[in-house]
C-alpha cells in the first residue's frame, strides 16, 4: 500500500489488515474499491468494519457476477436514501430519488469497478477473470451454501452507509 495515495488513508484507518481469513482475492478487490470509489465517487468516506458474514438478505437486487479462473458475485445494498447519494455522487446526473436512473448509476459504478479490478489482476497476471452484465431487481438471499466465502464491505459517506458484498464461489 502507497502511503502517498488519497485510499491509503481510508484503509489503513480501517480494520482491513486485521481480518482474520480474508482471501487474497478478497484483498485486491478491498483495495481497488475503495481506490475507485475514492476516485469516482466520494474520496470523504471511511470504511466500516470488514468482515467474513455467513449470509446476508436484501430487497433490491444489484449485483455482478465475476467469472474465470476465480468465481465470485458482488453486491451492493443500502438504505434507499443512502443509495440515492451515492448514486448522484458518482454520476452528477441530478438523482434525487431510487428509480431507474439510480440503479443504472449504481450498477454503472459495480461494472466500473469489477472490470477495473479484473484488468488490475489480468495486468498483474495473477489471474483472467470476465464479468457477466450486472443484474437489477427483486430481493435476494445469499449464504455460505451458495459460496465458499462471504465478505461484507461498509463504506460509510456523510450521508449514510453503502454495503458492498465480495461472495466468492
Amino acid at each position: 500500500m502507497d502511503n502517498k495515495r488519497p485510499y491509503s488513508r481510508i484503509l489503513e484507518s480501517s480494520n482491513f489488515s486485521q481480518v482474520e481469513g480474508l482471501s487474497e482475492f478478497a484483498g485486491y478487490y478491498i483495495e481497488k474499491l475503495v481506490y475507485n470509489i475514492s476516485i469516482y465517487a466520494d474520496a470523504d468516506c471511511t470504511l466500516g468494519s470488514i468482515e467474513l458474514i455467513q449470509g446476508f438478505s436484501g430487497r433490491c437486487e444489484l449485483c455482478q457476477t465475476i467469472g474465470g479462473e476465480r468465481s465470485a458475485c458482488s453486491y451492493i445494498d443500502g438504505r434507499d436514501e443512502v443509495l440515492v447519494a451515492f448514486a448522484e455522487s458518482y454520476s452528477q446526473l441530478g438523482i434525487r430519488s431510487f428509480d431507474i436512473l439510480a440503479r443504472e448509476a449504481l450498477l454503472d459504478f459495480l461494472n466500473l469497478n469489477n472490470g477495473l479490478f479484473a484488468v488490475m489482476l489480468s495486468r498483474n497476471n495473477i489471474c483472467e477473470l470476465s464479468l457477466e452484465a450486472p443484474v437489477q431487481g427483486g430481493s435476494f438471499s445469499v449464504d455460505n451454501a451458495q459460496y465458499r466465502s462471504i465478505t461484507v464491505i461498509p463504506v460509510i459517506f456523510q450521508y449514510g452507509t453503502v454495503k458492498f458484498y465480495l461472495c466468492e464461489v
